[in-house]
C-alpha cells in the first residue's frame, strides 16, 4: 500500500452520483460518476489554483467550490447541472490562507482560514466570513500561536451553531473550541477541550447526542499514539468523560472519527496500514485494534466526505481506495481484518525503601 496525503473531495448527491475533486498542476478537476448510467466524465472546473480549496453541497443539491488562485484572491465556483458559476469574493488579494473551509448554513456559505499574522511569534489569526442572503460579514474568530506546524482546524455544525475546533498555545499547546450562534449570529466564549501538555497532531471531532467526540495523535516516548477524547456538550458548557489511548505507539497518523450503523469508529494509518477500532457503548469500552487487510495491496487516499442528505454515516473524512471503484476503509464488517494486540505499558515498581542517590 502507498498512502497519498493528496487533496481528494467526494461529494454524493442525492441520487448517489459522485463527484470527485482533484488539484492537479493548479487546476481542480472534477471526475462526475453516474450511478444510473455508470458512465464517468472529467471536466476541469478551476485553474491557476495556488494551493487550498474545498466543497460543500446545499440541500439544492448544489456544489460550492471554494479555493485561492495564483494571484491570492478567494473564487466562489457554483456548479449544478452542468452549469457552472464563478465568484470572485475578494475586492483585492489577500494573504495566503491555510486550511480553507467552506461549510454551509442551508444555501449561506461559512468560510473559513488561517491567516500568518506573525512569523517571528508563529502567531496566525482565524477568519470568518460568511453571507447571510444579502451582504458578506467578518469575523476574526481569534489569534492562535502555534508551537512548531500549523495544525488544521474542524468546523462542525449542527442546528444551532457552527462549532470550530483548532489548536492553541499558552504554556502549552492544547485544542480549544468556539461557537457561533446561527439565529444570533455572534461568537461565544473560548472553551479548552484538552488539558494535558503534550505534543500533539492533527484534529477530528464529531457531535452525537450532545457529545463531541475528539480524535488527535499524541506524541508519547518519542512515538505517536492516537488519543480519543469525549465531552459532553450541553448549553455552552463542556464537560469531558472519557480520555484514552486507542493505539500502540506506532507512529499513528491521521485519527479519523466515523459513527456507523450504531458504532462509533477510530481510524488512523500506521506505517501505510489502516487501523481502526470500534465502541458500542458510546465510548467506554473499544474493539481490538483490527488492521484493514485491504489497504496492504490498495493506494490509499484520505478523501474530504460531503452528503447533504440525512445518512446513517457521519464523518468528515473517510480513508478509501482511489479510481472508479471508490470503497471505505477502516469502519464497517471486519471480515477482512487483522487483530492486534494492544501492547500494555510496562511499569517498573521499586520499593518504598529503596535508597536515594
Amino acid at each position: 500500500m502507498a498512502f497519498y496525503n493528496d487533496r481528494f473531495s467526494l461529494v454524493i448527491d442525492s441520487l448517489d452520483n459522485i463527484n470527485l475533486f482533484k488539484m492537479s498542476d493548479k487546476k481542480i478537476i472534477q471526475y462526475y460518476f453516474n450511478n444510473m448510467t455508470q458512465l464517468v466524465t472529467e471536466t476541469t472546473v478551476a485553474e491557476d489554483v495556488y494551493l487550498e480549496y474545498d466543497v460543500s453541497v446545499d440541500n439544492q443539491q448544489c456544489i460550492y467550490l471554494l479555493y485561492q488562485d495564483m494571484s491570492f484572491d478567494l473564487y466562489l465556483t457554483l456548479l449544478k447541472d452542468n452549469n457552472i458559476e464563478t465568484i470572485r469574493l475578494t475586492g483585492e488579494p489577500i494573504p495566503q490562507v491555510y486550511y480553507l473551509n467552506i461549510i454551509l448554513n442551508g444555501n449561506e456559505p461559512h468560510i473559513f482560514y488561517f491567516v500568518l499574522l506573525s512569523e517571528a511569534e508563529k502567531r496566525y489569526g482565524i477568519y470568518h466570513h460568511y453571507y447571510n442572503g444579502e451582504d458578506w460579514f467578518t469575523n476574526i474568530v481569534d489569534e492562535v500561536t502555534i508551537r512548531e506546524l500549523l495544525n488544521p482546524m474542524k468546523i462542525i455544525k449542527n442546528d444551532r451553531e457552527l462549532i470550530i475546533a483548532y489548536y492553541d498555545k499558552d504554556e502549552d499547546e492544547e485544542i480549544y473550541m468556539k461557537s457561533f450562534d446561527l439565529s444570533r449570529e455572534e461568537w461565544g466564549e473560548k472553551i479548552k477541550l484538552t488539558t494535558n501538555g503534550a505534543h500533539k497532531l492533527y484534529l477530528d471531532i464529531i457531535l452525537k447526542d450532545e457529545m463531541l467526540k475528539l480524535t488527535y495523535s499524541q506524541y508519547e516516548e518519542g512515538n505517536l499514539v492516537v488519543k480519543y477524547e469525549q465531552l459532553n456538550y450541553k448549553d455552552g458548557v463542556v464537560k469531558k468523560e472519557i480520555e484514552e489511548v486507542l493505539s500502540n505507539p506506532e507512529n499513528a497518523q491521521y485519527p479519523t472519527l466515523t459513527f456507523y450503523d450504531e458504532k462509533l469508529w477510530v481510524v488512523w494509518v500506521e506505517y501505510e496500514n489502516i487501523m481502526s477500532r470500534y465502541s458500542t457503548d458510546r465510548g467506554n469500552t473499544w474493539s481490538p485494534i483490527y488492521l484493514w487487510n485491504e489497504s496492504k495491496g490498495n493506494d490509499i487516499v484520505r478523501y474530504k466526505y460531503c452528503m447533504h442528505r440525512e445518512n446513517e454515516i457521519i464523518l468528515n473524512h473517510y480513508f478509501g481506495t482511489i479510481g472508479s471503484d471508490i470503497s471505505f476503509i477502516g469502519f464497517g464488517p471486519t471480515h477482512n481484518t487483522t487483530e492486534i494486540p494492544l501492547k500494555k505499558k510496562i511499569y517498573m515498581k521499586f520499593p518504598k525503601l529503596f535508597p536515594q542517590l
